[in-house]
């Protein structure tokens, strides 16, 4: 999940401060305080290398076999997709690349439009106003 939310907010080709800042606080909300801050600026610098050298395609179509693999995953792919989607909406602007990344993501994750748009909505509506 902490990947697809990197490649999310690498979408558009510029990073902002804001969206860090929410991609390190996902990644704190899924496993707690159990890392520091410089260890996931050094998770954050391998996904930057990973998608340097493989691609973002690449790297997003293995996470998506790696989360899509099993039935039971169903509820991890969402919760990626959701994690990403959230990410990208933390600077306040959704740019093109990340709302066709949005798309390709949902795509990729088999999640069905319907319930993409659901789950776009319910992110929506809890985001902050700007």
């Amino acid at each position: 999940m902490a990947e697809t939310m990197f490649l999310m907010i690498s979408a558009d080709g510029d990073v902002s401060p804001e969206e860090l800042d929410a991609d390190r606080g996902a990644i704190r909300g899924l496993i707690g305080d159990l890392l520091h801050t410089g260890t996931i600026n050094v998770m954050t610098e391998n996904y930057a290398k990973a998608r340097k050298s493989q691609g973002r395609n690449a790297r997003l179509k293995q996470i998506a076999e790696n989360l899509a693999g099993a039935p039971e995953e169903a509820e991890g792919t969402e919760g990626a997709f959701a994690m990403a989607a959230a990410v990208a909406l933390a600077d306040n602007k959704l740019h093109e690349a990340e709302h066709s990344f949005i798309q390709q993501l949902a795509e990729w994750f088999q999640i069905a439009p319907e319930r993409c748009a659901k789950i776009l909505d319910q992110l929506e509506d809890e985001r902050p106003s700007a």
